[in-house]
């Protein structure tokens, strides 16, 4: 029987429930909410049926509480990152890790001294088509080569909601934007897939729509809605990575160029995924190959990996702070500044 780990999700906006239906998925796991608003605790636990507690400090100061789910804005992440393990509790980490590098770097080494398990939320590494991709890409960082696509030239990744969930999203003094919002993950993927970034160039970021309707209201907003990067991966790959807050109906996919073919992938069920190869190769016949996956839960996967590592004490092996440091040293490279500034 797994050992049971008690659990406290911190910020109980929009993101929470999908942390809370992962983590219910996990045999063993008991669910606390809290949040800045004590309002907001409680009114998703009477909703979800859950403990709730009236500050972050009756969690960090309970013994019982083992780890921290945080689902709040950018900007208080390493203050919990760093609250959570001054009291002995792993965690988990929305997207971005912090608003800088050299804060994510700080976090890391952190958590390295103090033995804690710590993974950030990049969700997309546990879709099965990209677990694909990953495994047809194993040997680009090292060889530039897939098997079955041959040399890797090009790939293209692309990712498009409508935003306009919650104002702090938009603004730029809380960390909201497409780019982190959206574009994170498909560097992440980038990143994942190809191996290291050697160069990273911003093609387009701007702002298409300053006022946007949330929560009823007509609200100004500054955060970009629109951005395009190019990256040349010391592997040899060029990928263009687009993200947009402005796409009516949610819409991503990766599509990647070789010698010998292509590959096409998606989350979104109405966009094809296939393996296309100009000769048989590695198994993959000569001409297209439809991939099909059966639905999962993102979320309820990537909370098992989490509360797997707490149970068994192992480090991560997706979605580490590593990767998160890496990532953010990416988005500086583009934007010529902090994430948050």
């Amino acid at each position: 029987m797994p050992n049971e780990v008690r659990v406290a999700v911190l910020g109980c906006g929009k993101q929470a429930p999908k942390h809370i239906k992962g983590l219910r998925s996990v045999p063993g796991v008991e669910i606390v909410l809290a949040d800045v608003r004590p309002e907001f605790a409680r009114n998703l636990a009477e909703k979800e049926n859950l403990q709730w507690v009236s500050s972050l400090d009756e969690v960090f100061s309970d013994p019982g509480i083992q780890a921290v789910d945080i689902c709040t804005p950018t900007p208080s992440h390493p203050e919990l990152i760093l609250a959570a393990i001054r009291n002995g509790k792993d965690f988990f980490c929305e997207k971005p890790l912090s608003e800088s590098s050299a804060i994510a770097r700080e976090v890391a080494e952190a958590t390295r001294k103090s033995r804690n398990i710590g993974m950030v939320g990049y969700v997309y590494r546990f879709a099965p088509v990209f677990e694909l991709g990953k495994q047809l890409f194993e040997d680009v960082p090292i060889t530039g080569v897939s098997g079955p696509l041959g040399q890797v030239r090009l790939a293209h990744f692309r990712i498009g909601g409508r935003g306009s969930h919650q104002l702090w999203k938009h603004r730029r003094s809380t960390g909201g934007g497409a780019a982190n919002e959206m574009l994170v993950h498909m560097l992440d993927l980038a990143i994942w897939y190809f191996g290291p970034v050697r160069d990273a160039q911003l093609l387009e970021k701007k702002l298409i729509r300053p006022q946007r309707e949330i929560s009823g209201r007509v609200e100004d907003v500054d955060a970009e809605d629109y951005i395009m990067a190019e990256l040349q991966m010391e592997s040899g790959v060029t990928v263009v990575c687009q993200a947009d807050l402005l796409t009516p109906a949610f819409t991503q996919f990766v599509e990647v160029q070789g010698d010998n073919g292509t590959f096409m992938g998606s989350i979104d069920r109405e966009m094809p995924s296939f393996v296309y190869c100009n000769r048989e190769a590695d198994g993959w016949k000569q001409g297209r190959t439809g991939l099909e996956f059966e639905r999962t839960n993102l979320f309820e996967t990537q909370m098992s990996a989490f509360i797997h590592a707490i149970q068994t004490r192992t480090s991560p092996t997706r979605c580490t702070l590593e990767d998160s440091v890496q990532l953010l040293e990416v988005m500086e490279m583009l934007l010529g500044e902090p994430v948050g500034a």
